[in-house]
């Protein structure tokens, strides 16, 4: 009997932290570096249990951020969004942890701020969709 509730409990410990161990870019655009939100983002991630494995600050050049965002050249949005995105300093960062980017888009919000809900970044701090 005592084997029985040593197996289930060991089935439920590892259905529970059978995630995947993996890292995800995220970057805070200029408006949040210089509305000082950037030590309130890294807390809530932090607090999610995720753990910081990069981090730099930077003003990224239209030549980067063209390239980072290539797969998005043909959306009307697109210019905008290279010129918000170098606009001012960016946090750069790497986080890792089990199912980090599924964990991670859940906790930044929908892209439309409007749409985002309460407690999520978006829905906390963002303005506008591109900022």
């Amino acid at each position: 009997m005592i084997c029985l509730v040593l197996g289930l409990f060991a089935g439920l410990f590892q259905s529970a932290c059978s995630g995947v161990n993996e890292r995800t870019f995220v970057a805070i655009k200029p408006d949040g570096v210089q509305r000082h939100l950037i030590g309130e983002i890294i807390r809530r991630f932090e607090r999610k249990g995720l753990q910081l494995v990069g981090l730099k600050l930077l003003q990224a050049s239209e030549e980067l951020l063209r390239e980072h965002y290539r797969a998005l050249r043909d959306r009307p949005f697109y210019s905008r969004l290279v010129k918000d995105m170098s606009s001012g300093p960016v946090v750069a960062m790497v986080w890792q942890g089990l199912d980090v980017v599924k964990t991670v888009r859940a906790m930044i919000g929908e892209t439309d701020p409007a749409e985002s809900r309460p407690g999520t970044i978006r829905g906390d701090f963002c303005v506008e969709v591109s900022k």
